[in-house]
């Protein structure tokens, strides 16, 4: 794993940092429960993946459906961006780090959905038009990553968003469109091979007859598992 580690920040010209971040061990429709791992362990099993039998890191991860008047925002991913580079995707999307567990050992996934939307967006929670709806949890089989897909609405025009978005110093994507409620689905089907796995399950998910009238409601929580403690 320190060589793999190691190549990287090589190959990154050390631009690379070992964050810590949440890894599930257990989930239902209502609870979560993890631990806490280091970034550089979950690289080593992408790369390496025979490595997850024996680190078992599920990363936790959030995906916001952000519906404007206009339709449903969508980026695409730097090509220097670890994962998924160059491919399009839901915005706001992230991870959920060490950061994020609070003192009583709890995550609030909305508070991190609403920093993830005002980092790569500049949509700030104030200028959401309806509270946050957690409706979707979803694997990827390849990354193990988990993510839980929450609807998110503003009133805020397609134009207004560009805006915000172009006056982002650090900007996660190369570039968003908003894309209109009828063409979604066609969206979908013909940007397949270029949207992530993840944000590609929660559509599927999402336009399941039913589902946006409650999978999962906003009570959902997040527990960090006292017995776990982070990889040595």
């Amino acid at each position: 794993m320190d060589e793999i580690w190691q190549r990287e920040k090589e190959l990154r010209s050390q631009e690379i940092y070992n964050g810590r971040l949440f890894s599930v061990d257990y989930c239902d429709a209502r609870t979560i429960v993890g631990w806490i791992s280091e970034y550089r362990y979950f690289l080593a099993q992408r790369r390496e993946p025979s490595l997850h039998a024996a680190l078992k890191i599920k990363p936790l991860a959030v995906t916001g459906t952000l519906s404007c008047p206009d339709g449903i925002l969508f980026g695409r991913r730097s090509d220097r961006s670890e994962m998924d580079a160059g491919c399009w995707e839901l915005v706001p999307s992230g991870g959920v780090e060490d950061t994020a567990v609070g003192s009583a050992g709890q995550v609030s996934l909305e508070r991190c959905i609403l920093i993830e939307l005002e980092e790569e967006t500049g949509i700030r929670a104030s200028d959401l038009s309806a509270p946050s709806r957690a409706v979707a949890l979803v694997e990827d089989p390849q990354s193990h990553v988990t993510d839980v897909g929450i609807m998110l609405a503003t009133a805020c025009s397609a134009a207004q968003i560009q805006r915000r978005f172009a006056a982002l110093e650090n900007r996660e994507y190369s570039e968003l469109e908003i894309i209109a409620f009828a063409e979604v689905q066609a969206f979908r089907r013909d940007r397949a091979r270029s949207l992530s796995a993840v944000s590609a399950a929660v559509l599927d998910t999402l336009m399941q007859p039913g589902v946006c009238s409650g999978f999962l409601s906003n009570t959902f929580e997040v527990t960090q598992d006292p017995h776990y403690k982070r990889l040595e």
